[in-house]
C-alpha cells in the first residue's frame, strides 16, 4: 500500500472517529425521547386497534365461562403503553378498576394481544398510554 493511500485511510478513521465524538453527547437525548410516553392529549393522531373485529372476538373468547354461563357481564377499565410499533408493553398493563376480578384478569391477557396502528406525534409513531374500557355482556 503506497504512503499516500495509507495517510487517505488514517485520516478518513480520524474524521470519523471525530465526528463519532462529536454526534455521541446527542445519542443518549434521542434515547430519551425514545423512552417517553405521550398521554393521548399531546398526540396528533391516537392508536387505533388494527382490526376491531379480531379485538372483539379475543375479548368474547377470554369471557370466563362461569361468569357467561351465570349471565355475570361486567366492565373493566385497564391501562397500558402502545409502543411505537403498536405493541402493548405488557409489562405495564394495570386493571384501573373492574365489577369483576375474573374480568379483570381475562382482559389483562386480551390486552398483551392487542394490535394497534401506534400514536403519532409531530409525525413520527411514539409511545403513549392508553386506558380502554371492556364491556362483557351475556348475547
Amino acid at each position: 500500500m503506497s504512503k499516500s493511500l495509507v495517510r487517505r485511510t488514517s485520516l478518513v478513521v480520524a474524521l470519523a472517529a471525530v465526528a463519532a465524538l462529536a454526534i455521541g453527547p446527542l445519542a443518549p437525548t434521542a434515547h430519551a425521547q425514545d423512552d417517553t410516553v405521550y398521554a393521548l392529549a399531546e398526540l396528533q393522531s391516537p392508536p387505533k386497534l388494527r382490526s376491531t373485529l379480531q379485538a372483539s372476538r379475543a375479548i368474547d373468547r377470554s369471557y370466563p365461562d362461569d361468569l357467561r354461563k351465570r349471565g355475570v357481564g361486567g366492565m373493566v377499565e385497564i391501562q397500558f403503553v402502545v409502543d411505537a410499533q403498536g405493541r402493548v408493553m405488557a409489562e405495564t398493563i394495570e386493571v384501573l378498576d373492574a365489577t369483576q376480578s375474573q374480568l379483570g384478569e381475562a382482559v389483562k391477557k386480551v390486552a398483551a394481544k392487542l394490535e394497534f396502528q401506534p400514536g403519532k406525534a409531530g409525525g413520527v409513531a411514539v409511545k403513549c398510554k392508553v386506558v380502554l374500557p371492556i364491556i362483557y355482556k351475556d348475547n
